[in-house]
């Protein structure tokens, strides 16, 4: 175990109650105790990571995948996570790994380096359940992927206090951040936290690295025409109509039984969407729309997708002066990264 960082003794001292003040929930963990989280714990008054280099899965995947659709489009990359979320989403994709304590084996930290640089893929993606409960392990192997000019890419649900947040960002490239609902009343019932500091989260973010954003559209909970719309407007008011969203296509797991989201539902979403934003992508979904990269202005096709295969129009390229990428028939400036 290694010692966690941002947390505080709660006086008196010999009670060894500490305040872990990662994420927003800060929670007051006697001795003994763990976090909600699942992956930090109270030892005698100091404050550990259960989870420090302890991958609990690890494959090499599409960036597509994560999803990132704009950023080193095509590009395969190594994709790893942690035990643990700071959320306890009733709809969890991935239940197994989040809501579980699991009997994982630490991995020194030369193999978990090794493993990623053998992959020979653009870098690393944090994923799977929710990295940021992983803050020790990703400084340290951000680092030394940041060292060797390899990528770091995070998938979060975005509950982040800023100084951490502020730290994770001096070494990632790129986020896509989950958010869930625009309704606080939704976090707080279905996912036991708290919209506000997702929103902040995202507005810092954007400011720093490449950003993407993931809705998962849940029939009668966050599927409303209004819900899709207050989601749309604020991305478009606090991160710019060039921040792509992802509309994903829910299926039942772990406590909700809600029948699958209809193709009609996220053809509906994407449609209202559209009006406010220059790129919209549907996911899991098998649609007719919702894949492919088009420039906002004359239309001319950018990245056309078919499932996780690529096909990157020969005449998108940087500039050789600023890296920028612009589209290749009417020069209108892209918010895409290539390598």
């Amino acid at each position: 175990m290694k010692e966690a960082a941002y947390y505080s003794v709660v006086a008196p001292p010999e009670r060894k109650t500490l305040r872990c003040v990662l994420c927003p929930h800060h929670c007051l963990l006697a001795d003994g105790k763990t976090g909600i989280c699942l992956a930090r714990k109270n030892t005698d008054g100091v404050l550990y990571s259960l989870v420090y280099l302890r991958p609990v899965s690890a494959a090499v995947d599409p960036i597509e995948k994560k999803p990132l659709y704009h950023f080193h489009p095509g590009a395969r990359i190594f994709s790893t996570g942690p035990n643990g979320c700071t959320f306890k989403c009733r709809f969890c994709q991935n239940c197994e790994i989040s809501q579980e304590v699991l009997n994982v084996r630490e991995v020194p930290r030369a193999a978990f380096v090794k493993s990623i640089l053998d992959s020979g893929t653009i870098g690393i993606a944090y994923t799977y359940s929710e990295p940021f409960v992983w803050f020790e392990t990703i400084m340290e192997i951000g680092a030394e992927m940041r060292a060797r000019g390899l990528a770091n890419v995070m998938v979060t649900n975005g509950f982040m206090e800023p100084e951490p947040l502020a730290d994770l960002l001096t070494l990632v490239d790129a986020m896509n951040i989950d958010i869930k609902s625009m309704n606080p009343s939704f976090y707080r019932r279905v996912c036991k936290g708290r919209l506000e500091p997702v929103l902040a989260a995202c507005a810092t973010v954007k400011k720093k690295c490449h950003l993407e954003i993931t809705n998962l559209v849940i029939p009668g909970e966050n599927d409303s025409e209004e819900d899709i719309r207050r989601l749309s407007d604020w991305i478009a008011a606090n991160l710019g109509r060039d921040t792509p969203l992802h509309f994903s296509r829910y299926f039942p797991r772990y406590q909700m039984h809600a029948p699958p989201t209809p193709k009609a539902t996220l053809l509906r979403a994407y449609e209202i969407a559209r009006d406010k934003l220059d790129y919209v992508y549907l996911g899991n979904a098998d649609a007719s729309v919702g894949s492919d990269t088009v420039c906002p202005s004359c239309k001319t096709m950018l990245i056309q997708r078919d499932g996780y295969s690529i096909s990157l129009n020969e005449s998108l390229k940087k500039d050789s002066t600023s890296s920028k990428v612009s589209c290749p028939s009417c020069h209108r400036e892209l918010n895409i990264i290539l390598p």
